[in-house]
């Protein structure tokens, strides 16, 4: 009997293996554990073996395998879960977020890729960083936040230009901002003012709203933005909008409101300081009697003037405590088939100068659907409006905050008659010109695009994409009929108008393939193409007479003096391809390819093409490597590629002509520009050498980069001889290499886990060294204020600052030279360095006083929590920048030629008699020695700084609490933006651009609209 039951199990055990052998089709659906969505693009394999099958758009997969088989289910930035089968037939799977590779998801050109699988040099924002910062472009936010990325706020101005520079300054006269990618559309960028920004350039980016935004990714090296070709020598940073999710409404409310002062307000001489060397100087020069009195001075140099002294600060009247406030509204939802997200916000700055303001208005609705398990549609679309109140002439000697701090203190604001006064022999009045005079833009943009997917097969995608990015800009300028003009010239009024219409059209199409061949082989690849096409249309119209100051309008003018109209078209037509192919998940290949045809190049040079390769090792995969418990993550890569610039003008290469000439009183035409149908593209060359690293389950990480990035062909005017008739004309002529070191550190300090304190820190630091290697005949290139207080020479960074070296000043007549007397040197008189040797000053002792290009610069954040509490710390700082300020010739005059500028109170320790030692020189109105020449290392300073850029302090409302009151979540916060900062730079802010975005002007301030600290208070509030 026992026998026969053994034979019994044994049969059973038997038929049941058999059975379980047996082969079973297993459906299901993939969904995301937070919120329900179907998860597209999920690899379900069967473990151990290469079958396997991806999840369509709806999330649903199916499946052939034994029936005792595991499934693996594996996503990007998802938990990889094994589920055992078991027999069954249907299995559904949550797959939750890995907290590990959260933010690890990077988007490439024309795709994502997972952190460990990426060859090239890039860096991510997350929305997290951006949210609630109070500042109007999205570049502003990324200050310091990235490696190998320098970003300036070139001045206060709201709604002003950013410098961004990736990776150093790779042309001189095109662009090196890099190209901007929203949701897939290159934005339009530049400035498109036709009546300027008072030297500063707009803020291409300041349209879109930070709190739309979901992640922003830094394409740095060549391997990683070659894709985009001809637009990315100078890095891309691809913006990616927040998008709609499967779940019950979700309703965001978001404020914040504070004030705005200057951070520093840098000290000039009061009245009194002010009439006691105005007085010296007159008297030193003999156009004054030793022992005369101020009001001596002031009926010599004022004349019949007649106003009563005061003590005016200047500065105090046309600065203010200026508001600011930002409200939104964001409502996040969907089904399986169609997910929404909807927002719109207005956002208020008035700036802290008297006259300026901006204010955006914005809306946004991205929308996913998807018609069946193969086709889906999505749209993302924004709409906007800014309303720009300027100051005329930001960064000249004619601006309100250029007059206030050359406005005499003695001077009230008005005359006792109630007219304004002119406080300034050869400025205006600040306040009138502040107050008096219109100066606004409008500006209304729609950027939008419409996209169709169809997943043959799963893993095989094809999509078509139309893009477009419409800018109009209106601008309107008035300058008053009672505006008090320079050189007490009374002003007849006068209006400008100018509308600007920029459009973007873009039809892009790729087909992409991503398919895990087996365990080892993973292959991911993108072919596309992309047809661009973009137009200007210009105009603008000029009113001259104003009878009534009510009319400020072109059409109520006596007269009209000028007007034009512009049309101008360029295009682009691209094809572009990409593979990445992974063996092992430990050796890494990428190759990209683009070629760009562009209407800025004649047909000789029309067709650049852009290619890229890339490699890396995750040692950490190497069974050698397996004992080193400490590693969680070791990859080396390396990279080549070429990309290339073409922001340069849209008819450059051609021969043109202008209207308007004459000839024996005849009308005509005459030629305006030389031809050169040999111009070609800017051609970036990088090579890239980096790790990454990680430590304790990546509690550390660590990104370490090399590279060696030499642009050539640089587009440049060309001197050419007179005779031709011209001055010079486009070419190719130079070259320009930047080689540096990045590093970026990331740190999970306390993770919570033994209580409830939580620290992370993120720190980054770049080094680059910027040189010119080669120029046309090796000349240099003079240029800046006075026309050669900077240079470009070979084997010198650009914004190299060239003049004269000085050594203090002279002590007594015996420090003297004979030969430097004789060119008027005094005691009390700057000592400028002879380097030459020939016992005089002369253009021939010019040489290299300083440049603008930093040694490092970098960011340091640090986020505290405990319980409800937060706590965000960030630093910005630069080292070994230097600033030239011409602007100090003026505010360190002491009288020099006739001036009646006040000053800064440095000049108190002014030499004033035999024996004195000091670095700042005589009164003196004559100034024989020419103390005051703008182009001297007298006006150089170390613009190194340390600023505390944003600290925040929030509180996030308990559950329990968020539950009594009925809503889903409630913070509220408190923060500091420039709280601090540490510099020894004595102008206004060390973070300034003299010419906006320009190239070849880093580094100089004159008369720069200052930044601002802001304090806000908000609150974030979810339903």
């Amino acid at each position: 009997m026992k026998k026969l039951i053994l034979v019994m199990i044994i049969c059973v055990c038997v038929v049941a293996g058999h059975a379980w052998a047996q082969a079973v089709v297993v459906t299901g659906k993939v969904t995301s554990a937070s919120d329900g969505t179907a998860l597209p693009g999920v690899t379900v394999l069967e473990r151990g073996t290469t079958n396997g099958a991806t999840t369509d758009n709806a999330g649903n997969y199916s499946l052939s395998v034994p029936a005792n088989a595991v499934l693996q289910f594996r996503f990007v930035g998802m938990v990889t879960q094994e589920v055992p089968v078991n027999g069954r037939s249907t299995i559904n799977v949550q797959l939750r977020s890995d907290e590990q590779q959260l933010g690890e998801v990077v988007v490439v050109g024309y795709g994502t890729q997972e952190r460990r699988e990426v060859t090239g040099a890039t860096a991510k924002v997350t929305s997290e960083e951006l949210e609630n910062l109070p500042v109007v472009g999205v570049d502003q936010a990324l200050q310091g936040r990235a490696a190998g990325v320098q970003i300036s706020q070139n001045s206060g101005t709201p709604g002003g230009g950013i410098s961004v520079r990736v990776r150093g300054s790779s042309s001189i006269s095109a662009s090196n901002q890099p190209l901007y990618v929203v949701d897939g559309v290159p934005l339009t960028t530049g400035d498109y003012s036709q009546l300027g920004y008072g030297g500063q350039s707009v803020n291409a980016i300041a349209d879109l709203n930070p709190n739309d935004i979901e992640s922003i990714d830094i394409l740095k090296d060549a391997s990683a933005a070659a894709i985009y070709g001809s637009r990315a020598a100078n890095g891309v940073v691809l913006i990616t909008t927040k998008r709609g999710s499967s779940r019950k409404t979700q309703i965001n409310l978001n404020a914040y409101t504070g004030f705005q002062r200057m951070w520093k307000e840098p000290n000039f001489l009061n009245a009194d300081e002010y009439s006691e060397i105005m007085l010296e100087a007159y008297v030193n020069d003999g156009y004054l009697e030793p022992g005369s009195t101020f009001e001596d001075w002031l009926d010599w140099y004022y004349g019949g003037v007649d106003f009563t002294p005061t003590k005016t600060d200047w500065i105090d009247e046309v600065t203010r405590s200026a508001p600011i406030q930002n409200y939104e509204i964001s409502l996040n939802g969907g089904d399986p088939k169609t997910r929404y997200y909807l927002s719109g916000s207005y956002f208020d700055q008035e700036g802290i100068v008297i006259g300026s303001r901006y204010q955006r208005y914005s809306t946004r609705l991205n929308l996913d659907h998807d018609v069946n398990d193969k086709l889906s549609l999505g749209t993302s679309i924004q709409l906007s409006r800014s309303d720009n109140n300027r100051i005329v002439s930001d960064n000249t000697l004619y601006g309100p905050f250029a007059n206030a701090l050359a406005a005499s203190p003695i001077f009230p604001v008005y005359y006792e008659n109630g007219e304004y006064t002119r406080p300034n022999y050869f400025y205006t009045n600040p306040i009138a010109e502040g107050t008096e005079n219109d100066d606004e833009t409008q500006n209304m943009r729609g950027i939008g695009n419409l996209f169709a997917n169809y997943e043959f097969v799963p893993g095989l995608q094809w999509q078509v994409k139309g893009g477009m990015d419409v800018l109009n800009i209106d601008e309107r300028r008035y300058t008053a009929t009672n505006y008090p003009g320079s050189f007490a010239i009374p002003t007849e009024g006068s209006a400008t108008n100018a509308t600007t219409t920029v459009t973007k059209r873009l039809l892009e199409t790729t087909l992409s393939f991503n398919k895990l061949l087996s365990e080892d082989h993973n292959i991911s690849t993108v072919i596309g193409a992309s047809n661009e096409q973009n137009r200007i249309k210009a105009s603008f119209v000029t009113g001259l007479g104003f009878p009534d100051e009510r009319f400020r309008f072109v059409g109520s003018a006596v007269r009209v003096n000028a007007g034009s109209n512009t049309l101008v078209d360029n295009g682009l037509v691209s094809f572009f391809g990409r593979a990445n192919y992974s063996f092992k998940d430990r050796y890494l290949l990428g190759i990209n390819f683009r070629a760009d045809g562009s209407s800025r190049f004649s047909e000789n040079n029309r067709y650049g093409y852009f290619p890229s390769i890339s490699v890396g090792w995750r040692l950490i995969e190497e069974s050698f490597m397996s004992d080193i418990n400490a590693l969680s993550e070791l990859k080396l890569r390396a990279s080549y590629g070429i990309t290339g610039n073409q922001e340069i003008g849209n008819d450059a290469f051609r021969g043109l002509v202008v209207a308007g000439a004459s000839y024996i009183d005849r009308p005509g035409i005459a030629l305006s520009q030389i031809p050169n149908p040999d111009l070609k593209w800017e051609e970036t060359q990088q090579l890239n050498i980096g790790a990454d690293v990680g430590f304790l389950s990546n509690r550390v990480n660590l990104a370490l980069d090399y590279y060696i990035k030499k642009t050539t062909d640089l587009l440049f005017n060309r001197p050419i001889p007179t005779q031709t008739g011209f001055a010079s004309y486009a070419s190719n002529i130079g070259s320009v290499e930047n080689k540096g070191f990045e590093l970026a550190l990331s740190t999970i300090n306390f993770d919570g886990s033994g209580g409830d304190f939580n620290w992370t820190s993120d720190f980054n630091i770049s080094f680059n060294r910027n040189k010119v290697t080669e120029l046309y005949q090796g000349q240099d290139i003079f240029y800046g204020f006075g026309g050669n207080s900077l240079v470009l020479r070979e084997g010198e960074p650009i914004g190299t600052f060239y003049g004269f070296i000085t050594d203090g000043v002279y002590s007594s007549i015996g420090d003297i030279p004979d030969s430097r007397q004789a060119q008027g040197a005094q005691p009390g008189d700057v000592n400028f360095r002879d380097i030459n040797n020939d016992g005089i000053i002369t253009d021939e002792d010019l040489t290299i006083i300083g440049d603008a290009q930093p040694d490092f610069v970098g960011g340091f954040t640090n986020v505290f929590r405990y319980k409800g509490f937060d706590l965000n710390i960030f630093l910005q700082f630069s080292k070994g920048n230097e600033i030239a300020n011409p602007a100090h010739q003026y505010q360190q005059h002491l009288g020099n030629d006739f001036l009646d500028d006040n000053m800064l109170d440095l000049v108190l320790n002014r030499w004033r008699q035999e024996g004195d030692v000091t670095d700042v020189p005589r009164a003196t109105v004559d100034d024989p020695n020419d103390n005051n020449r703008s182009n001297s290392s007298r006006f150089i300073y170390d613009g190194s700084y340390l600023r505390f850029k944003n600290v925040m302090l929030g509180y996030n409302l308990a559950s329990e609490l968020t539950q009594r009151f009925s809503v889903r979540s409630l913070r509220v916060y408190v923060q500091a933006q420039n709280l601090f900062t540490f510099t020894d730079y004595p102008g206004f802010d060390p973070e300034v651009n003299f010419a906006g975005t320009s190239n070849t002007t880093l580094g100089v301030d004159f008369y720069t609209f200052p930044q601002a600290r802001t304090i806000t208070f908000g609150i974030n509030l979810g339903l």
